[in-house]
Parts: C-alpha cells; structure tokens; sequence
C-alpha cells in the first residue's frame, strides 16, 4: 500500500504501534485515521487541507482526500537521536473541499434525474474541485429541496438515498450508481463465505409488517370556488373552509437582487459567453446579444414545478430603443420562444427602433401590446393559476424478496389560467397595473425553467427578479351586466388587489372592495391530512395457513421522499407493504474478511449476496459501512470489517417514524381504486334558481357526474343528498337556498362505482335572484 500526502511518499513512514483505518459510510464522507513517524531530526511538513491518497499494490485508490485537522504529536517514545514522535492525522475524503463552502441557498428543484440533480448540488458550492462529468444516472427524482444550510455532502447524501443510490467522491470526481453499485458473491459452497466470519442479526427497532399506513403533510383536497356578492363596503369575506398553502418555507421561490459584484453561477445557468449579461448599479445590465433566439439566456438553475397559483415578477426594467428578446419567461424543452411557456415578448419596431412589450403564451404572441418609454421603469408579472398543486408525484423505492420496489413517480395534467400585466413607474411614481391577458391553457408542463432574459438584442437593466407561490387561490368578479375578470392576487407589494389567506379569509386591499352587484368566484383547495394504507394480502395468506397471526400493522410517517398527498402516501405504503413482509426484511449483521477474500474493494451502496446452504441462507443484504484496516505488510493485508442491513432494518431510500399526526383520519382505506378529479369543473351560467356547470371530461362509461349536498357521502343509490346524477360534461340543476353547498364527483360503472378521490365544491353565498 502506497501512502502520499502533499505528493509526497509516506509509505515507510506509518506507524506500526496504530493501524490505518478507512471508514466509509453510505452516502455520507469517508474518514481516513492514521500516524506518522520520523526520526527526531526529521521536520515533518504536513499541514492541514493537503492532499492525501491512500492506493493498493495494484493501484487502486482505497482512500483520496484532505487533511482535515491540525496535525497532533504524539510521544512515541525516547530514541538513539532523541525523543520521537508520531504524528496523528485524519483526512476526509474529496467532498471535504466542497463542504468547506457555503451551498447557494434554493428551495428546490423538480423533474431532475438524479445524477443532474447531483451536479446542480455541486454547482451550488461554487467549486469546480470535483468532477461531475460521469453523474449520469436517469433515476428520475420528482421534488428534491436540500435542507437549509447543509453541507454538500448533507445535500447529496439526501438526494442520493431518495434516488436509492450511492454517491461517492474519489480520486477527484464525483459519482453516482444505483444500489447495488456492485454485487459481491460469498458462497459456502466454493468456499469464498467463512461462516465463522458471518454474524447476523434480526433488527428489533420494527417488525416484520404487512398492513402498512402511510402520514404525509397537509395536502390540498376539494377544488373549491365560493361564491359571494359585493356591496361596495365588505372587503373581507369568510370562506368555508381553510385555504392550502404550501410550508412558509417554500413560499418564496426566487428572491434575486442583482445586488452583488457578478452574476451568481451557483444560481444562474447559460449567461452567455460574450458578456451580454453583467452586474451594475441598476441590477442586470443587459448589453445586446448574437442575435440568435434563446442563444444568450440568464436561467435559474433549478426547474420549477408548476403547481399552485404562482406569480413571476421583474421589477425596475429598463428597455433603450432597438431592444428584441424575452423577459421573466416560463420555458420548456426548447429554450427558444417556441418553448416559452408564459413570458414577456420585447420587439422593437422598423425604422424608429421604438419598444412594445406584449405577453407570449404557449411560443406565440398573445394579449395585448404596450409601447416603453425608455426613461421610464417597470414591473413586469405573469400570474399562473394550476389547480392541480402537486404536479409529480414522489418516487418511492425499497427492496424485497423479489427485486427492487419502486411506485410513483407520474406527472399530472393540468390546465391553467395566465394573468399578465404591466406596470409603469415615472419619475418613481408608480401608475395603476395594466393587464395586458387575461385566459387559460389547456395543458400546463409539470415542470418550467425561469429565464430572467433571454436577449436576442436586448438593452437596458433589471432591478430585481422574484417568483412566489401564493398558494391555491384565484379571484374572478362579474359586475353586474359587465364581463368577468380575474382580480390580481398577492400582496401590495406586488400590484395586487386582494389575498387569499390560509386561514380561510378572502381579503380586498383599500381601493379595490367589490362595488354592489359586484359578484366574487373564489377558487381555491381545501386542506386535509394526507394518508395512504396497503395491505400485504399474499403475507397474510401464508401467515394464516401456517396458523399463525396473519396481520402485522405498522403506522407512522415517512419524512423523505416527503409525501405531499395521499396518492404519495398510498405508494409509499404499498413500497413499504412489499419490503416490510420479506423474509429478509429485518436483516442486518456484519461480516469480516481480508481483501484477498472478496472479488473488488467493497463500497457502501454494494451488496453482498450470501448464499449458504448449510444454514438454509440466500439472501442479498445491502452494505451500509465499511471499517479497512491495513498494518504495513508486503503484500497488503487490508482487514474489512462490513456492516449491511436491508431497507426495513435500517432506512434507506424511504425514511419513516413512528409519529403519527394527530389530524390523520384513520384508518385509511386500504389501496382504494380512484377516478380522476374533476379539477377542470366550471359554473357557464348561474340565473337566479339556475347553476349551469361543464364539468371540463367524459362520462366513463356506464358512469357519469354525481352531484351531492354533502362531501365524502358518495355511494350508490338515491338518498336525500343526492342531487342529481348525469352523463353529460353539461349539466344544469337547482339552488334551494341562499347558501346552498354542491359536491360533484366523477363515478363509473362498475359494482360497486367507483369515484373520485376529491369533489368539486360549489359553496353559495348569494341570493337566489342574484
């Protein structure tokens, strides 16, 4: 074994009164321990961050890394020369340089493979110690945010045990493999298993379980739109129900002040390579372009899941004359306007060079157009509304008796509604917001990048960029014989008339209190525990034919992948329900070998399969640390020492508690079989007595629209709730009364039906003549 510290040769010189140890731990940094001895004369410089590398005979890298502390003597004894030494040191392993530097803070990314995923985290430290060439793994991860201020290896333990991976940092590149990255074969039969090394145990932290229930967050439930009637004094209007909104946390998306020296590439992606884009006393300065459409972007470097009613905004724009690209744009796929989602179009016109701004929608320009002053300022904002808030669904994945276990994953479509407006600032004084489109896309993507700008040729400045998701509200008043318009939501700040609170409040700021007449459509989603149960009804069978107790129940919460609706909980359960009935479910143990006994170097994130006759032993366990041990020796001796456990005896990809909420409605229905939600239900007519809706989908067939008084009453039959049902997207029915509360739900026909998991709410505040 070859030991160089610095670039310098240090072989001879380990201690033979301390071993050398390696400690590798899955998903986490490796710690190399070891002394140094010299004679007495002899200066050792050796400092701490100096690069170490530990290599076998046939040089392989066993361990490369920094010198994470100070150096510390120790007395080793009196010799011929005088009193000797030896120095203790301990490095840790390559991601030591990244974790040294503060991660540029996000709130997440989505509908990134893992290895990208990674190589973003990486880009987040600012340093190019590390290469990410080889992080390649198409593992999809739907929603990854890393923990406040956590360290890089924090940050790509996490994302790697989400994926169910391994990442490792050696020999100054990054990599990533699923788990098993590599299978190591012991068998009894040839010999290369030594029972005696072999000690297994049976984790007793859980049991073995196969009826499983899942708790998640608070998740958004019933697509609700309340109704009520201005009188030109209420600004404040009580809704039947608390609002969803997402964790405080995660409500401010993007906060960019273009504030600092230079633009932040630990944020900011594609800025252009011919300085087009810089940093000034008036924000981003941007300074023309190629030419070429979407050649010279500003992206923020995390895709953004779009879900909820989300609101991007740049303040203080400047445009000189000439100016041609795209501002705060929504993109996908293509980064050309053909993939601009929702943005702000700059052309400029023939001849005079003069500026207009009109909003792009779907590639294409929509709305309309407004003529820039170029000594004045503005605010740009494009509002998305989608009712769908949780636009792909976690992946959940664990292992059991027959193979890898995986659930979720899909991405939902979703239509939504698009606001944009435009507001001008003279001399600092802000004018009144112009909306310059106000409509909706059939089909919103999943996930969007946010450019900043992208400059075919533009000219002039931007203050600020920010993106907020406001939660799940959206505003729409009908004057009376008038035309109905969405209102702006947010908050002052942002140019906004009311706010929708979490609360269960509808609030009008001064000045913008509906007039008489004046009739208010709120639409938002209501808020419910999330959970999710399933069974393992193969586990119970052979439970209760060997005479035995059939049923094993776990519950609790999984913090990671975080479920964010029962549909999460529901497939986490059923991953869990697999893995948690096997056989080797709680199996855990170590083993201890030399090098020479196993076929490669053994990694955290390996596994070894064992197979052992004798003992009625076949099993594959997943390797959780490793301890090498090496005195100097020709040829090497490294002593391993292999700790492993499968996914139920110690967490891996899915991490659970055993916390149970106290919100949670238990017991959870055991693997219910859902229809889809009517999400896209719109009110086409409301007359006096007369609701007239479209409920946006196709009857299944022999199914259809069932209407109820009620919510979470839906069954087969007639009953005094019952409204009324029907096979058609059209569907016309009477108001009773002047607070009147509808709860529609798609069913099919099937015996028993089966329906919807969330209803369209229609709540009534008017009065029948209204």
């Amino acid at each position: 074994m070859k030991i160089t510290i610095g670039g310098q040769d240090f072989t001879s010189a380990l201690d033979a009164a301390h071993p050398l140890t390696i400690e590798r731990k899955l998903n986490e940094p490796s710690v190399c321990q070891l002394w140094i001895t010299t004679a007495a004369d002899t200066q050792i410089a050796i400092t701490r961050n100096q690069p170490i590398q530990v290599t076998g005979d046939d040089g392989s890298f066993y361990f490369t890394g920094y010198i994470a502390a100070s150096p510390l003597p120790e007395y080793a004894g009196l010799g011929m020369e005088g009193p000797r030494y030896r120095i203790a040191l301990q490095a840790i392993s390559d991601e030591y340089l990244l974790d040294q530097l503060a991660m540029a803070p996000g709130k997440g990314a989505a509908g990134l493979n893992a290895g990208p995923l990674v190589a973003s985290l990486a880009t987040k430290t600012g340093s190019a110690a590390l290469s990410t060439q080889t992080l390649s793994l198409n593992t999809p991860v739907s929603e990854f945010a890393p923990v406040l201020g956590a360290s890089f290896s924090g940050s790509a333990g996490a994302a790697s045990n989400q994926a169910r991976a391994t990442y490792r940092a050696l020999n100054g590149a990054l990599t990533l493999s699923s788990v098993p990255a590599a299978l190591h074969t012991l068998d009894e039969t040839d010999g290369s298993l030594a029972l005696a090394n072999l000690t297994l145990k049976a984790g007793t932290r859980r049991a073995i379980a196969n009826d499983i229930t899942v708790c998640g967050q608070h998740e958004p439930t019933a697509y609700v739109t309340e109704y009520f009637l201005g009188d030109g004094v209420t600004s404040q209007f009580d809704l039947s129900s608390d609002a969803y909104l997402p964790p405080s946390s995660r409500t401010t998306i993007i906060r960019e002040l273009f504030n600092e020296a230079q633009i932040d590439l630990r944020l900011w992606g594609n800025p252009g390579s011919h300085n087009y884009f810089s940093l000034g006393a008036g924000g981003l300065s941007m300074q023309g372009g190629t030419g070429r459409d979407g050649d010279t972007q500003l992206t923020w470097i995390d895709p953004v899941e779009m879900g909820g009613t989300l609101l991007l905004e740049a303040c203080g724009v400047t445009l000189a004359n000439g100016s041609t690209g795209i501002l705060a744009g929504f993109y996908t796929g293509e980064q050309t306007q053909q993939g601009c989602i929702a943005g702000f179009q700059i052309t400029a016109q023939s001849g005079t060079g003069a500026v207009a701004i009109q909003p792009i929608v779907l590639g294409s320009p929509a709305g309309s157009g407004y003529q820039v002053n170029p000594a004045n300022q503005y605010s740009l904002r494009v509002r998305v509304h989608c009712p769908e808030c949780e636009r792909g669904l976690a992946v959940y994945r664990t292992y059991g008796d027959k193979g890898a276990i995986t659930y979720g994953g899909q991405w939902n479509a979703a239509s939504a509604k698009l606001q944009f407006e435009i507001q001008e600032y003279v001399n600092g004084v802000a004018g009144m917001p112009v909306t310059l489109y106000d409509g909706q896309i059939a089909s919103l993507p999943g996930a969007c990048s946010v450019v900043a700008a992208s400059s075919i040729n533009l000219f002039g400045s931007m203050r600020a960029l920010d993106l907020t998701n406001l939660g799940s509200g959206w505003v729409v008043t009908t004057p009376a014989n008038g035309s109905p318009a969405t209102r702006r939501v947010g908050s002052t700040a942002q140019g906004a008339e009311c706010r929708v609170e979490s609360t269960g409040k509808l609030v009008f700021y001064t000045g913008f209190a509906p007039p008489i007449g004046e009739q208010i459509a709120v639409s938002y989603r209501a808020v419910g525990r999330a959970t999710g149960r399933a069974v393992n009804a193969a586990s119970q069978q052979a439970l209760a034919q060997a005479g035995l107790p059939s049923v094993s129940a776990w519950i609790g919460s999984v913090t990671s992948p975080v479920p964010r609706s029962s549909q999460d909980c529901r497939n986490a359960s059923l991953a869990l329900a697999e893995s948690a009935a096997s056989m080797s479910a709680l199996w855990s143990g170590t083993y201890t070998c030399t090098r020479a006994n196993l076929d490669a170097d053994a990694w955290p994130g390996d596994a070894l399969e064992l197979n052992a006759p004798s003992a009625s032993l076949n099993a594959q366990v997943v390797v959780r640390d490793v301890k090498l041990t090496y005195e100097a020796s020709h040829p090497d001796i490294v002593q391993y020492a292999i700790n492993f456990s499968n996914d139920w005896a110690d967490d891996l990809a899915i991490k659970a508690n055993e916390l149970v909420p106290a919100d949670a409605w238990l017991p959870a229905p055991i693997a219910p079989s859902y229809l889809s939600n009517p999400s896209g239900l719109s009110v086409t007519s409301i007359t006096g007595r007369t609701v007239t809706i479209n409920v946006g989908t196709t009857a299944p067939i022999g199914g259809g629209f069932e209407i109820r008084r009620r919510d979470n009453c839906f069954m087969p039959g007639a009953d005094p709730d019952l409204v009324m049902r029907g096979s058609q997207s059209n569907l016309t029915f009477t108001r009773v009364s002047a607070s009147d509360r509808f709860f529609i739900r798609i069913y099919d026909g099937s015996k028993p039906p089966a329906y919807s998991e969330f209803s369209a709410a229609l709540i009534f505040n008017l009065p029948l003549a209204s």
